[in-house]
């Protein structure tokens, strides 16, 4: 765990993990610094998620054209626990 993160320290990672990585020491201290800086604004676990709006997609992944915001959820049906699924098809 480096700069409270998931990430190996660089001193840790072999030369053939740095072939993997394609990418320089310089550019992947860059890449968790920035990661470390990005995790100390989020929601921390028991947290309450902020509010948000985001498009839904259909089942097969397209665009539905259907937004959902998460305080309207909360307020139709309060103390109702809401599963989030985050992912990346990228």
């Amino acid at each position: 765990m480096w700069l409270n993160t998931s990430y190996s320290h660089p001193d840790d990672l072999g030369p053939d993990r740095w072939d993997a990585l394609m990418m320089s020491r310089a550019e992947y201290e860059a890449m968790v610094q920035e990661r470390a800086e990005r995790d100390k604004l989020a929601p921390k676990v028991g947290e309450t998620a902020p509010d948000f709006e985001i498009e839904r997609l259909t089942s097969a992944g397209r665009r539905s054209g259907e937004m959902f915001r998460l305080s309207t959820q909360l307020a139709e049906a309060p103390g109702r626990p809401i599963g989030l699924v985050f992912g990346s098809y990228t």
